[in-house]
């Protein structure tokens, strides 16, 4: 294999890993939302008091901004990881 290939092999690999571990950041961090989907099973189709609603949007928001706040990190490291792979493996 020529080395032009190998480079292009090599870079492409690392920018792959590079994305595989973003979603996995981006996965790790949606598990926020695993204890909603719990605590709304455990209610019936009746009606909610409105304590109950307000921690529920409380926690939809909080759960929502620790998403955000890893998409928004993964991309600032995740940008100048895969720029250095494109520069570095030429």
């Amino acid at each position: 294999m020529s080395v032009s290939k190998t480079k292009t092999m090599l870079r492409w690999a690392g920018i792959a890993l590079v994305s595989l571990g973003y979603y996995l950041w981006l996965g790790v961090a949606s598990t926020s939302f695993g204890h909603i989907a719990e605590k709304e099973s455990v209610i019936g189709t009746g009606p909610v008091s409105l304590e109950y609603h307000r921690a529920m949007m409380d926690a939809v928001m909080q759960a929502t901004g620790v998403v955000f706040d890893a998409a928004s990190l993964g991309f600032l490291i995740c940008v100048p990881l895969i720029l250095i792979i494109f520069h570095k493996v030429r």
